[in-house]
């Protein structure tokens, strides 16, 4: 699903996705009181793409802690999640050789970011 796909997937879902302009460094939020999503303006779409999913995992979970331990917990499975609920198997294996491993232009090619092709690799890896 591209970024557009996704936002409209949602619609009448009980979660309101909105784009701002965020801090820098900051691609996306979610805040569980309100039930709302927040992704940086600015981002590639792409990046929206990952983030969206990655802030809809949190809605999905709930998560909320201020417990800095339960928040790291949180943003680990979050993050391997989002990796593999975007990243087709066989498609990764097909690039990973075509492009000889270069998260760079397999991350293109799948229409995420480095860092979520990153995640996906650590996932991998957790399971050999």
């Amino acid at each position: 699903m591209t970024y557009g796909d996704m936002r409209r997937a949602i619609t009448g879902m009980p979660v309101t996705v909105a784009s701002a302009l965020l801090p820098d460094g900051m691609c996306g939020a979610y805040d569980n009181e309100t039930r709302v999503i927040l992704i940086d303006r600015r981002l590639t779409y792409a990046s929206k793409r990952c983030t969206l999913m990655h802030e809809m995992i949190h809605w999905w979970h709930g998560d909320s802690s201020c417990n800095p331990h339960s928040r790291a917990k949180n943003e680990y499975r979050t993050r391997h999640q989002t990796a593999l609920l975007l990243i087709d198997p066989i498609e990764y294996a097909t690039l990973e050789r075509m492009y000889e491993g270069d998260a760079w232009h397999m991350a293109a090619e799948l229409g995420v970011t480095v860092q979520v092709i990153r995640d996906y690799q650590d996932t991998l890896s957790q399971c050999a």
